[in-house]
């Protein structure tokens, strides 16, 4: 599937400020960036998706992060994907539940939840 991003606000990470552009994704890869690329890259199984108005950017990393139980329990992990977060780093102050699963893990392992 081809998902074409149109019209939004391009924030690319450089630095540099926002600009207006269409964003073309073929799987899970961008393939071009730039302005009415409906017109310049016809393609089958287009999903068309309305930007204006909205900021069109990479995921974002968290990069400090005490998620090891709700990452085993809920991998769909919504409370960070909701927020623009599509990368986590777990482990952080020198414990992590990982790979310990258990409804009772030791402290100071019980400030982070449960693995199960």
């Amino acid at each position: 599937m081809n998902h074409l991003l149109e019209g939004g606000v391009v924030i690319d990470g450089s630095g540099e400020p926002g600009f207006a552009a269409d964003v073309l994704v073929r799987g899970d890869r961008v393939i071009a960036i730039g302005p009415a690329l409906r017109a310049t890259h016809p393609l089958d199984d287009l999903e068309v998706l309305d930007c204006r108005g909205l900021v069109v950017a990479p995921g974002f990393i968290d990069v400090h992060t005490h998620d090891d139980a709700i990452v085993l329990q809920q991998p769909e992990m919504l409370p960070k994907v909701s927020q623009g977060i599509t990368t986590v780093i777990t482990g952080n102050c020198g414990i992590s539940l990982a790979p310990l699963a258990t409804d009772a893990p030791p402290p100071p392992l019980n400030l982070l939840g449960t693995a199960s």
